[in-house]
């Protein structure tokens, strides 16, 4: 296997969430819950037809500890990212856009650098720090840049957003350590995309049979795909199957953090090839340079 696969793939990933962020704020006129269930059932067929190409003829099954203990991982990971996770993520990027979103999203390696050390116990290099404090900088910035405008009144996004925001990067962050911990029980990043998206779907049934609220999902599943719906659920589910190989080939803090070229990603993308936001501020430029050389910092542990 070449040296930098699980970077290349974490790389990889990044991009295809970035091109997610542009496609998911074309959903605002989608109707429904805008694609969130249906991108789960798109997870679960993709990943299963990735499982039975790649993964069913090497990999052993069987009724062991071990296999039980990566299935619940896996599972556990599924319902923080699918139901958690991915419901306030597609939110977040409707209220703030791709870009802020993208920057918000960035509190990922802080919440997942602390986990993976207390309960992985991954090592934290200096270069991990640096590339943390740098990347720190590059959200402080962003953020302050936000508020900036909110205050000017060129800005309507509410501070609930940057809130809903935070508790996505905090579910995904405890989806990596589930991840992380299945795949050190089984080595197939595929089936544990496949369980972690089934496991997520299983948690939407279970909530539309106690809450009136999620049972729209399931009425009115087909009748609210569009192109950008369609189009998101795609993208979503190639980026989740190669963070499950990222993270089979490298340890949780480098893949969060090169994970964070999603916010340039974002920039290039929205700005420069589709053209749905403003050409960035100078202090955004700064930011997402900054957040390069923290990845960069990351990589190089």
């Amino acid at each position: 296997m070449p040296g930098y696969l699980g970077e290349m793939l974490a790389a990889l990933s990044a991009l295809c969430f970035a091109m997610l962020n542009i496609v998911i704020a074309g959903t605002a006129g989608s109707r429904g819950d805008k694609g969130v269930l249906f991108s789960v059932i798109v997870t679960i067929g993709f990943s299963f037809a990735l499982f039975l190409a790649l993964e069913a003829g090497r990999i052993n099954i069987s009724a062991t500890r071990d296999t039980a203990k990566g299935i619940g991982s896996f599972a556990f990971a599924g319902i923080a990212a699918m139901v958690f996770g991915r419901t306030l993520v597609f939110d977040s990027i409707r209220r703030l856009g791709a870009t802020r979103a993208s920057a918000v999203k960035r509190l990922n390696p802080f919440f997942s650098v602390l986990l993976a050390a207390i309960f992985l116990s991954e090592p934290v290099t200096l270069f991990d720090l640096a590339g943390l404090i740098v990347i720190a900088l590059a959200f402080t910035l962003l953020i302050q840049d936000s508020f900036r405008k909110s205050r000017d009144g060129n800005d309507t996004a509410a501070p609930m957003a940057y809130l809903i925001g935070t508790g996505a990067a905090l579910a995904y962050a405890v989806s990596y350590i589930g991840r992380k911990a299945g795949l050190n029980f089984m080595d197939a990043p595929a089936l544990g995309t496949f369980i972690s998206a089934l496991s997520g779907f299983l948690g939407f049934v279970v909530l539309a049979t106690f809450s009136e609220n999620y049972r729209p999902m399931f009425r009115n599943l087909f009748q609210n795909i569009d192109r950008h719906v369609m189009a998101a659920a795609v993208l979503v589910s190639l980026g989740q199957v190669l963070m499950f190989a990222a993270l089979a080939h490298e340890k949780v803090s480098t893949v969060v953090m090169i994970s964070s070229l999603e916010i340039f990603f974002s920039i290039f993308l929205s700005t420069l090839v589709f053209r749905i936001e403003k050409r960035p501020r100078p202090v955004i430029l700064v930011a997402a340079a900054l957040a390069i050389i923290g990845v960069a910092l990351v990589a190089s542990a």
